[in-house]
């Protein structure tokens, strides 16, 4: 039986249950004005509503007749003030979340939505790459990286591999949960990317059934150690393999070429001065490192030629365990290629369409910065989910064109106007009827 498609009511109400099982870091008092739940829920809109600051939030948010489009549309009893919200959330993890993004891609392949993300040998594919998400040189905490420059001064800054699912020829990605590039206990070395890589691997693997997935990456991530975890965790991976850090893999490539045991696949594509060539070359079953044991890998390459000009538009390269034959190059490539979706569709949306992902919506002592980083990113998997499923939320998108136009929209009416609903907002963008419009005698 397929699984009702979800809504926007199912999934705040999902944050609200995430919300409910967290334990209140704050001692029991009767001077406690504000749930835990206000305090999330009031940071999640902010993200949500794509505000560029809680104190706008608010300020958009509020009704002159003593109520809330934050209590209508998201649940809230009371709306707690930016200090208020930013001292509470400081103190939980946000690891307390994480679920939250499992319970969605499960309820997603549930209902079939997932389907059309199946890629090579029916599995879904994961881009991971790490991003930076904060930075200052006064503010700090524990949990900061830090960057010393030539002249002495000192950045702080906080990261994380943030991974979606992707697909080829797919605009959405679907968001899973982060992993934060920061100090761990018990060293004194810098955090980084490939660590937090292994870490990822290590604690979700159990999250999806053995060789379901494949995992994308850069050439940081074709390293035989991190390699050999996927495999042990039950994961495929295609990651960028480049001369410059597999010198002994080259060289082996270049002798089977020279015996006639590289194969070849030439195909033409466009018409007019956008033809191109396209060129894979692929063999099974090669040395990873010279150092042994050295785990056996297929490589495959793809070089894009302009047939005006014969110029080379595109060139790369790519490792993985998945057998590559004269039917499945192009698939195997166009897959490795869709890692680029994590910095154009997620990275770069999350910076520069709205969610301010760079923008300092508060740090912090302890969790702050990556609780916030956390509620924006189910911000982004919630608008992604409405897009995939939500028709009457498919249908004002494609109205409004933009995504800034839309939340624009969404802005100026919640200001103005109260909802009973989030399906009473779009319900009415939809057929331009009147809501309920606050009164006001001055």
């Amino acid at each position: 039986m397929t699984t009702p498609s979800l809504n926007f009511a199912e999934l705040v109400e999902r944050l609200h249950q995430g919300v409910a099982s967290m334990s209140d870091p704050r001692k029991a008092s009767n001077a406690t004005s504000y749930s835990l739940a206000d305090a999330v829920l009031s940071a999640f809109a902010v993200f949500f509503m794509q505000c560029e600051s809680f104190l706008e939030h608010q300020r958009q948010m509020q009704s002159r007749r003593g109520k809330d489009n934050a209590q209508t549309l998201f649940g809230l009893t009371r709306v707690p003030t930016n200090n208020q919200i930013k001292n509470i959330l400081d103190a939980i993890p946000a690891t307390a979340l994480f679920g939250i993004f499992g319970w969605v891609m499960a309820r997603l392949q549930q209902g079939g939505m997932l389907d059309a993300y199946a890629s090579v040998n029916q599995t879904f594919l994961v881009a991971l790459d790490g991003t930076e998400y904060f930075s200052s040189q006064k503010l700090c905490c524990e949990q900061c990286s830090t960057r010393t420059h030539k002249t002495g001064s000192v950045t702080y800054f906080h990261s994380a591999i943030l991974p979606v699912i992707v697909a080829p020829g797919k605009e959405q990605v679907i968001a899973l949960a982060p992993e934060f590039i920061t100090p761990q206990d018990g060293t004194d070395k810098q955090d980084c990317e490939q660590a937090a890589a292994k870490r990822w691997v290590t604690t979700h693997g159990g999250d999806f059934a053995a060789n379901s997935v494949t995992l994308l990456g850069d050439d940081l991530y074709s390293r035989q150690p991190l390699c050999e975890l996927c495999l042990q965790h039950g994961f495929n991976f295609i990651f960028v393999c480049l001369p410059d850090s597999h010198s002994s893999l080259y060289e082996w490539l270049k002798f089977l070429d020279a015996n006639g045991e590289v194969q070849t696949l030439q195909t033409r594509q466009g018409q007019g001065r956008h033809r191109t060539l396209r060129t894979y070359r692929w063999v099974n079953q090669i040395p990873l490192r010279e150092t042994q044991p050295a785990l056996n890998v297929n490589w495959c390459e793809v070089v894009i030629t302009k047939v005006t000009d014969g110029s080379v538009s595109y060139r790369n390269a790519f490792i993985t365990q998945h057998s590559i034959t004269l039917a499945n190059v192009a698939e195997v490539v166009a897959a490795g290629r869709a890692r680029w979706k994590a910095e154009n569709e997620s990275h770069n949306v999350l910076k520069t369409k709205g969610y301010h992902l760079e923008h300092n919506f508060g740090h912090g002592k302890q969790h702050l910065a990556k609780l916030l980083l956390t509620l924006n990113l189910l911000a982004f998997l919630f608008h992604t989910v409405l897009h995939l499923v939500d028709v009457p939320y498919q249908q004002i998108r494609k109205q409004r064109g933009t995504r800034k136009g839309f939340f624009n929209d969404i802005q100026a009416l919640a200001k103005y106007f109260l909802f009973e609903s989030w399906q009473h907002l779009i319900t009415f963008m939809l057929s331009d009827s009147q809501p309920e419009s606050p009164t006001n005698s001055s």
